[in-house]
C-alpha cells in the first residue's frame, strides 16, 4: 500500500516550521538587522524613553563581513582556473584524459554560463549573516537552455529536521522541503506541459481557487527584514491573478530507506506523482548542499559571525551614543526655567547665535546647567571594544593599529598583529570551502559528466587537454568521461594575503633550486610559473606581458646548418670517423647553447619579477634607476615612465650602503639564479 505522501509532507513542514519560528527566526532577523546597521528587535534605542537621544549604529559588523568577502574574492578569483580536477591515478591515461577534459568543461561553465562570482560571494555573505547557506544544483533543459545551474536558496525557504547530523544535515535529515515561489501563470503552464517519457502532464491540474489559496498561505518576516520593505512575494501587489505568487514545495522524503521526490501546492494539493530520487536525479543523492562559515560541533544550525559579535557590537554602540549625547550637552547647554515666568522657551531651546530670549528676570528665571566634557576613558574603552571585536571576527583593522602604536612603529610589529587575524580569517574561509564550495562543485562535475552535450564546450575542453592532443583525438566521446577524479578548490592557507602567497611561492622555488640545482631548472614550466605569480598579484593571466614569439638563436641555426653539411659529407663517405666526431661535437655545442638560452630566459624572468616587486614597494626609485640606466647607454623601449617619484622624494634621496640598513630584504630569485649558475 502506497503511503499518503501529502500527509507526510504536511507533517514534516509543520514540525520544521514550529522549530524555525521558536529558535531560528530571531537569530536570522537579528543577523540581518546587524548586517544592515540597525538595532535588534527589543533594543532600548527603539523604546519611547530614548526618544531624542543619540541612536547611532556603528557598522563594524558590515565592515568586517565586506572585508571577508573581499578576501574570498581575492582568494577564489586570482587565477583563471576556479576549480582543480585531478585524476585519482595520474599514471592512468583514461583517468588523466577524463580529468583534463572535465576540468576544461567545468571551468568554462563557471566562467561563462554560471554567475559564479555572485553566487559564491552571496553564499559566503549568507553563511556569515545567517550562519548557514544552502544551494540547489541541477541541469536546466527547457528547449531554450541546456546548461548546469546553481540556485542559491534563501535559508528560510529550506526546511530540514532539527535532529539531523551536524556534519551532513541535508542527507541525514529524513526530509528536505524547498519552498519555491512561482507565478500562477507558470504553474498553469507546467500543468499543461506534456512529459516526453510518460505522455502525461508534468503536474497534476488544480483549479484557480486552490492556486489562489496557495498564494496567500506563506508569509515570512525574515524575507521582509532582508528586503527592508513589505513582502515582495505577497499577492497583494498584483492585480492579475496570473501574476500572483503561489508557493510550490519540492519535497524529498525518506520512507523505509528510499528517498521519494514530489511537488505539492502548499499543504493541500499534490502537484506531481512521487518518484524515486534516482529516477529524477541520476546520482541518487539529494541535489542540495548546506554549509557554514563558523564550525560548532554537534550543532545543526551553527552561529553566524553576526551572532558571535552581537554583544560587542551592542557595547560599541552604547559607548558611541553616550559620548555623542555628552558632546551635544557640552555644545548645547541644558536650561532650567522657572515655571510660569513667561520665558520664551522656543528661543531658548533654539539657541541660535545673535537671538534674543525674553524673560522677566534674567538673573533668576533661567539657570544654565554646564556638563563636563567627555574624558579620554570613553575613547580608551572604544579602542578596547574594537580590539575585542577584531579578535572575535578575525580581522585586522585600522583601530587595531591605533590601539597599538608602539608595536605599530615597526613592520615586524604590523606582521605580528595581522598574523593571528589572517589565520582566523583563513580558517573561516577554509570552513566555508569544506562545507559548501567543494561539495557544490563535486555535484556540478557529476552533472557535467552526465549531461554535457554542447559541442563548443566539449571542443574547448578537448583543445585544453594535453592527453587529448597527444593521442590525436578528433572529438570528445562518452568513453572519455569514465575516469576517476578528485575535485578540489585552489584555496589554501595564506590565500587571503597576496604578499604572503608570493613569498611562500618564491620560498618554495628557492628551496627546491638550492637542493636540486640544474635538474630543477630544467623541469620548470615557465608558463605555469608566470600564470601563478601574476595570479597572486591580481592578474588572471600574465602571459600577455611576455613575447611568445619564439626567435631561434642564430648560433643554433648556424650549428644545424653545419650538421646538415657534415651529414651530407658522411653520405658521400668522406672520412666517416672524422666527420662523425665533428657531428657529435656540433651536437654538443647546440645543446649547450640551447641550455644557455633557456637559463638566460629564466634568469631574466625572475629578475624582472624581483624588480617589479621592489618597484611596487618603493616607487620612488624608478626615476633614479632610469637615470643610471640612461647614463650607461640603455634606451627606453616604450617611451613611457613606469612610475613618477615625487619631486621632494627625489631631492631627499641619499644613497645608503648595506651597513646603514639593519635588515636586508631577501631576493626571491637568488636561489634559482645560483642554481642556474652551476649549469
Amino acid at each position: 500500500m502506497q503511503p499518503d505522501f501529502l500527509a507526510l509532507a504536511r507533517d514534516a513542514y509543520d514540525s520544521s516550521e514550529s522549530y524555525v519560528d521558536s529558535y531560528l527566526r530571531k537569530q536570522w532577523e537579528d543577523g540581518l538587522k546587524q548586517w544592515q546597521g540597525k538595532h535588534s528587535s527589543g533594543s532600548k534605542y527603539l523604546s519611547e524613553s530614548f526618544k531624542g537621544k543619540s541612536k547611532l549604529f556603528r557598522p563594524r559588523t558590515r565592515a568586517v563581513i565586506r572585508k571577508n568577502e573581499a578576501s574570498a574574492a581575492s582568494a577564489f578569483f586570482s587565477t583563471n582556473d576556479v576549480v582543480n580536477i585531478e585524476p585519482v591515478d595520474d599514471s592512468n591515461d583514461d583517468d588523466l584524459l577524463t580529468a583534463e577534459i572535465t576540468d576544461g568543461m567545468v571551468n568554462y561553465r563557471l566562467q561563462n554560463t554560471i554567475p559564479w562570482f555572485m553566487i559564491l560571494n552571496g553564499a559566503y555573505q549568507s553563511a556569515q549573516v545567517h550562519g548557514q547557506v544552502c544551494s540547489y544544483q541541477y541541469w536546466k533543459f527547457d528547449g531554450k537552455k541546456d546548461e548546469p545551474c546553481i540556485d542559491l536558496r534563501p535559508i528560510e525557504n529550506i526546511r530540514i529536521d532539527p535532529a539531523a547530523d551536524w556534519i551532513d544535515p541535508i542527507n541525514s535529515s529524513p526530509y528536505v522541503i524547498d519552498l519555491i515561489p512561482m507565478y500562477i501563470g507558470d504553474i498553469e503552464s507546467k500543468m499543461k506541459t506534456i512529459d516526453d517519457k510518460t505522455g502525461e502532464p508534468k503536474w497534476i491540474e488544480a483549479d484557480e481557487k486552490t492556486l489562489l489559496s496557495a498564494s496567500n498561505e506563506y508569509y515570512d518576516s525574515t524575507r521582509m527584514q532582508r528586503e527592508d520593505r513589505d513582502d515582495s512575494k505577497a499577492s497583494t501587489h498584483s492585480t492579475n491573478n496570473k501574476f500572483s505568487t503561489a508557493w510550490v514545495r519540492r519535497n524529498i522524503i525518506r520512507i523505509e530507506g528510499q528517498d521519494w521526490v514530489f511537488y505539492t501546492l502548499g499543504s493541500e494539493h499534490l502537484l506531481s506523482k512521487p518518484k524515486k530520487l534516482e529516477d529524477v536525479y541520476f546520482t541518487g543523492e539529494r541535489p542540495y548542499v548546506m554549509g557554514c562559515a563558523v564550525l560548532e560541533a554537534h550543532k545543526t544550525y551553527p552561529s553566524s559571525v553576526c551572532s558571535l559579535t552581537s554583544d560587542v557590537q551592542s557595547e560599541i554602540n552604547d559607548v558611541t551614543n553616550q559620548r555623542m549625547d555628552n558632546v551635544k550637552l557640552v555644545l548645547n547647554k541644558r536650561y532650567f526655567a522657572r515655571r510660569g515666568s513667561q520665558v520664551d522657551l522656543r528661543s531658548l531651546t533654539r539657541n541660535v547665535s545673535g537671538s534674543v530670549t525674553l524673560m522677566n528676570d534674567p538673573e533668576t528665571d533661567v539657570k544654565i546647567q554646564s556638563t563636563p566634557d567627555v574624558t579620554s576613558s570613553s575613547f580608551n574603552e572604544q579602542d578596547r571594544l574594537n580590539l575585542d571585536f577584531d579578535d572575535l571576527a578575525g580581522t585586522f583593522s585600522g583601530s587595531s593599529v591605533q590601539a597599538n602604536r608602539n608595536l605599530n612603529e615597526t613592520v615586524g610589529g604590523m606582521n605580528l598583529m595581522s598574523q593571528g587575524a589572517n589565520q582566523l580569517g583563513e580558517y573561516q574561509l577554509r570552513t566555508f570551502v569544506e562545507t559548501w564550495v567543494e561539495p557544490v562543485l563535486k555535484q556540478l562535475v557529476k552533472l557535467e559528466l552526465k549531461y554535457e552535450t554542447d559541442t563548443t564546450v566539449l571542443a574547448i575542453a578537448g583543445k585544453k587537454s594535453k592527453t587529448f592532443l597527444k593521442y590525436g583525438y578528433s572529438k570528445v566521446t562518452d568513453k572519455m568521461m569514465n575516469g576517476n577524479l578528485i575535485v578540489s578548490v585552489n584555496v589554501g592557507t595564506g590565500a587571503t594575503n597576496p604578499q604572503s602567497q608570493v613569498e611562500r611561492f618564491f620560498f618554495g622555488m628557492n628551496s627546491l633550486a638550492s637542493m636540486l640545482g640544474e635538474k630543477f631548472i630544467e623541469t620548470i614550466d615557465t608558463e605555469e610559473v608566470i600564470s601563478e605569480v601574476f595570479g597572486k598579484l591580481g592578474y588572471k593571466d600574465g602571459q600577455r606581458f611576455f613575447n611568445n614569439d619564439e626567435e631561434q638563436d642564430p648560433r643554433i641555426v648556424q650549428y644545424e646548418q653545419a650538421i646538415q653539411q657534415l651529414q651530407q659529407e658522411l653520405a658521400q663517405k668522406r672520412d666517416p670517423e672524422e666527420q662523425a666526431a665533428k657531428v657529435r661535437k656540433l651536437d654538443a655545442e647546440t645543446e649547450r647553447t640551447k641550455v644557455e638560452t633557456v637559463n638566460k630566459s629564466v634568469e631574466s624572468t625572475f629578475s624582472a619579477m624581483s624588480s617589479a616587486e621592489k618597484i611596487a614597494m618603493q616607487p620612488g626609485i624608478v626615476r633614479i634607476a632610469d637615470d643610471l640606466l640612461s647614463s650607461s647607454g640603455y634606451e627606453d623601449q616604450n617611451g613611457f615612465p613606469v612610475a613618477d617619484a615625487p619631486e621632494q622624494q627625489l631631492m631627499d634621496y641619499e644613497p645608503q650602503g648595506l651597513n646603514n640598513n639593519p635588515t636586508t630584504p631577501i631576493n626571491p630569485g637568488v636561489g634559482i639564479q645560483e642554481g642556474m649558475s652551476d649549469i
